[in-house]
Order: structure tokens, then sequence, then C-alpha cells
């Protein structure tokens, strides 16, 4: 839910990232209800931190410029599928039509 809701009420047309971290819950999840609930919640807790940076005193007062809170996301992302990719397999039906026959 936290993906879905938009952090702006103002339609600008772009997706704004949200393609790519959702990519990266199903990756750090490893395609498993429970650990995607958790990997969204990571996620969505990033890109919050992002959006809201310029609205919490103590971030504020780092004098940090608020294009890096901006991309803090995407570098956790990184890092984050750096080390948990290497274990990853995407499932076994993964590019095959469905056929309810074969299930």
């Amino acid at each position: 839910m936290v993906l879905i809701i938009p952090t702006s009420t103002i339609f600008n047309a772009t997706v704004a990232g949200y393609g790519f971290l959702a990519l990266a819950v199903l990756i750090f999840g490893q395609w498993k209800p429970f650990k995607i609930f958790f990997a969204a919640l990571f996620f969505g807790f990033m890109k919050t931190i992002a959006a809201t940076s310029n609205a919490i005193p103590f971030l504020l007062g780092l004098g940090i410029p608020a294009v890096v809170y901006k991309i803090i996301p995407y570098i956790a992302t990184l890092i984050v599928l750096a080390f948990v990719s290497k274990n990853s397999a995407a499932p076994r039906a993964e590019g095959e039509p469905f056929d309810k026959g074969k299930r």
C-alpha cells in the first residue's frame, strides 16, 4: 500500500521509480508473500523518508540537500539487492504461458 499511495496529489505523468522499487521488493522478498510484505515495508519506509525529509526537524538540522534524501531509496535498493540477489531465483514458471493442465 505504501508503494501504491502517491506522495503527491499532483499528477505529473511519471512513475517516480515505483516500478524499480516494486521489482526490488519482489527480488528482495524472493517471491514469498511474507518476505515481500517486509521488503515492501522497508522500501516504503525509505520512500517515505525521502518524501518527507523537509518536514522532519532532525533531518533538516543535518544540512544535507533535499536531493540526497530523494536518492536514498534507490541507493538502499542497490545496496540491499547487491547482498540479497546472489541467493535469489525466479519462479520456475516464469516466462511460460499459463496452462491449467500443467498445474
